[in-house]
């Protein structure tokens, strides 16, 4: 990429008002990224079902294992890690709440003010542990959300 980016500079010596910068071209690549919209998640011996990601409240950690969390109440293991998870899917959609958890923005049902300048989400599904926003990702959840 960067020999292409050099070779264009070379190519455009006389444009100098142009900037075509390594950085640049990387961070409009990115806003083409294709998400994905649905998992296909092994189910009861030789299946796959297809859940799609708008149907996904949550994804957690349990005893070690990544399971997503959806709208109807319904939890299935998910073969990839949260760190993976927060590749593939729309960061306009889906929030990296804690180290344990990736929220939903169409899950959220309310938000409590917590201890020590940190939140507590409460999503339209129950789960079993509290999700908590830390101080220093307050702001960043908040943008995320009115976005």
């Amino acid at each position: 990429m960067k020999r292409a980016m050099d070779k264009l500079s070379l190519l455009t010596e006389s444009d100098r008002q142009e900037n075509h910068s390594f950085s640049e071209l990387a961070k409009s690549m990115n806003l083409h990224k294709q998400y994905r919209n649905y998992f296909l998640i092994p189910n009861k011996g030789s299946k796959l079902l297809p859940v799609p990601t708008a149907s996904i409240a949550c994804f957690y950690i349990e005893s070690g294992v990544v399971k997503a969390l959806t709208s109807n109440n319904e939890s299935y293991i998910i073969p990839h890690t949260l760190d993976e998870l927060v590749e593939c899917l729309n960061p306009g959609h889906f929030f990296r709440a804690n180290r344990q958890c990736i929220i939903a923005k169409e899950a959220v049902l309310d938000v409590d003010y917590w201890f020590n300048g940190r939140l507590s989400v409460n999503l339209k599904v129950p789960v079993k542990e509290k999700i908590l926003i830390t101080k220093a990702r307050v702001n960043e959840f908040k943008e995320w959300f009115a976005g």
